[in-house]
């Protein structure tokens, strides 16, 4: 039981970080610093040893809450087969990566992760 309660802290040690630098390159650059500082604070010392359970738990529930809350505010750019009548400013050249699913916070992280890899692109 110890190697799996170690097998996933450091998986979910991990995952949090890998998801911090995915939102720093789409461009979310508050909740990318903050992830990867929660992920550096879940490797130390004092995290694991000092704290009660009860208090990582909140702090992680709090600091997960406000990156939704952050990814939920993006803004998604206008359907290209949509005729408005008017001339709207051009949308990014990651737009179309992903197919929109209609549910909207999915949608946002896929327009988020597609700017992510619009910047890995190599030149």
């Amino acid at each position: 039981m110890d190697t799996f309660k170690k097998t996933a802290t450091w998986t979910g040690v991990v995952l949090t970080a890998l998801c911090g630098i995915v939102l720093l390159g789409g461009g979310k650059i508050v909740s990318g610093t903050l992830l990867i500082a929660t992920a550096f604070l879940m490797v130390s010392p004092l995290w694991r040893h000092k704290t009660p359970r009860w208090a990582r738990a909140g702090l992680l529930c709090s600091v997960f809450g406000l990156v939704i809350w952050n990814i939920s505010t993006t803004d998604l750019p206008a359907d290209s087969n949509v005729s408005t009548g008017m001339v709207v400013a051009s949308s990014p050249p990651h737009a179309d990566t992903f197919p929109r699913t209609g549910v909207k916070l999915v949608d946002q992280a896929a327009f988020i992760l597609a700017g992510f890899l619009d910047q890995a692109q190599s030149s």
